[in-house]
């Protein structure tokens, strides 16, 4: 029985390999160049929450840290705050609560909702703690 779900979970995981690398193919001809950013940072998130979720930190770290320095909409806002996370615990990587309160504004101003629910429970709205 295990055999058969690591099996599925596999083809499920190779599938959405596929379709994300579909998408990315025709984004090469100009079209849907937003969508094949947006399904690789969802795919991104959820591989990097998935591990975190299991405990495997430095693997979600390995996942996530490519996407650390990209800004530019919601999904990532996701990833920079399950990278805070685990520069602020220092889980799988060297706690650094500064690289750590840095990630969580910049989620925050992506529109991450437990970003900035985070930081208002300090000073206020977008508030970091030290």
């Amino acid at each position: 029985m295990r055999g058969l779900k690591y099996i599925l979970k596999w083809l499920a995981f190779e599938t959405t390999h596929l379709l994300v690398g579909a998408i990315c193919l025709i984004s090469k001809l100009g079209l849907g160049k937003q969508l094949c950013r947006e399904f690789k940072a969802s795919m991104v998130l959820g591989a990097g929450g998935g591990a975190y979720i299991r405990g495997n930190y430095e693997k979600a770290y390995e996942i996530l840290a490519p996407y650390q320095n990209v800004d530019d909409d919601f999904v990532h806002g996701g990833v920079k705050y399950q990278l805070a996370l685990l520069f602020y615990y220092g889980r799988g990587v060297a706690m650094n609560r500064p690289v750590a309160n840095t990630l969580f504004e910049e989620a925050a101003s992506l529109g991450w909702d437990d970003a900035q629910k985070y930081l208002s429970q300090f000073n206020g709205p977008y508030s970091t703690r030290t």
